[in-house]
């Protein structure tokens, strides 16, 4: 009896903590409804809601597929593939590569590009534009929720154009909320890296 219930300690802990050798693979639901529908008019050039038609969208749900694995120097990486995300009138978010962590469950990636560019009267200005995704899991589990927090800003040092005429010259920040579940990929296939 005692013996039996070691093996099935161990295997239970093999399984848990090194994931069976798999990375963990999720089907996901994320609301973007608020990148479609802000309503906050700093997101926009000269503070103004564009013109038309209002948008108001109830239960629509976008379908992702996010994968998140372990390396063996305690650090996990989240490769959500590569999308955009545009806030009004903000530079738009771009997610081209994994983001790497040592703190499980929380992924944070920034990019930040400066340039210089033609100013009032002549001269040159330097352009900031600084661009994050913060994606949190509650768990990583069979089951896990969660919220992707984007954030877009812009700067503009010099003699600027007031108002500027650059057309993502805004700084504008919103929350997603996502619902995960975890496929099985002994399912599917085994996982090898390319190469192997």
């Amino acid at each position: 009896m005692r013996s039996s219930v070691f093996f099935a300690v161990v295997a239970l802990a093999a399984l848990s903590g090194c994931n069976n050798g798999q990375p963990r693979i999720y089907k996901v639901a994320v609301d973007t409804t608020p990148l479609r529908t802000i309503a906050d008019p700093s997101c926009y050039k000269n503070s103004q809601l564009p013109s038309g038609d209002q948008i108001t969208e109830v239960n629509y749900r976008q379908d992702h597929q996010w994968v998140i694995w372990d390396s063996g120097d305690g650090k996990q990486y989240l490769d959500i593939g590569q999308v955009s995300f545009k806030l009004g009138d903000s530079p738009k978010i771009d997610v081209v590569d994994m983001i790497e962590t040592s703190q499980a469950g929380t992924f944070q990636g920034s990019r930040n590009e400066t340039n210089t560019a033609p100013g009032n009267a002549g001269s040159m200005v330097n352009e900031t534009r600084q661009t994050s995704i913060t994606v949190t899991f509650n768990d990583e589990g069979a089951a896990p929720a969660g919220n992707v927090q984007l954030r877009a800003q812009y700067a503009c040092v010099g003699n600027c154009f007031q108002p500027n005429p650059t057309p993502d010259s805004v700084s504008c920040a919103t929350q997603l909320s996502f619902e995960a579940h975890r496929i099985d990929t002994s399912r599917i296939e085994a996982y090898s890296p390319v190469g192997q």
